[in-house]
């Protein structure tokens, strides 16, 4: 089933189970973003508001009562059939066992985007780990991947942050993996 994983941990194998979000994720959220350098941090209101407003589309990642995963995420307004990756967060003693690609496919799979046939994010060239789980996502989705320059890291981020490239992945083919 999609919604359930395998992750190990010290040799011991523990379920990781995907679902919507409540606001009771929200502090929990806030904690595992901080664990994940690479991501900016929003703040506590912002997971708030997104384990609320937006819970039909994000995703939580639990194991043994504790949020390992998190993916925000949401319909373009403008786009309905394409569903927006945020962030995807993973805690560190999961990477690596399919929670990043879970997440997705848990949102993915939900009524709420029955109609979405592709699948976009934002990504700086030097982040691998999301390039590989999108380039597996698409693979695994039977759809094409293709990437323009979206954020430019000096007339869009005044040299702060990196450039970020739009993934776009679909159409997609298959419904489920």
């Amino acid at each position: 089933m999609a919604g359930d994983r395998q992750g190990r941990s010290d040799g011991q194998s523990e379920r990781v189970t995907f679902r919507k979000p409540t606001y009771n994720h929200a502090a929990d959220v806030w904690a595992l973003i901080a664990l994940c350098p690479q991501l900016a941090r929003n703040s506590l209101y912002c997971e708030l508001l997104l384990c609320t407003h937006f819970a039909d589309t994000c995703t939580v990642a639990e194991r043994a009562g504790e949020v390992v995963g998190w993916l925000s995420a949401y319909r373009l307004p403008s786009e309905p059939s394409t569903l927006f990756v945020w962030q995807i967060a993973v805690h560190p003693a999961v990477r690596n066992t399919g929670v990043g690609k879970g997440l997705i496919i848990s949102a993915f799979n939900r009524p709420c985007c029955k109609s979405v046939t592709h699948i976009k994010a934002t990504v700086a060239p030097t982040n691998k780990a999301s390039n590989s789980l999108f380039a597996t996502l698409a693979r695994d989705l039977g759809a094409p991947i293709r990437q323009a320059l979206w954020f430019d890291r000096d007339a869009d981020f005044k040299g702060q942050y990196e450039s970020e490239y739009m993934l776009t992945v679909g159409p997609i083919k298959l419904r489920s993996i």
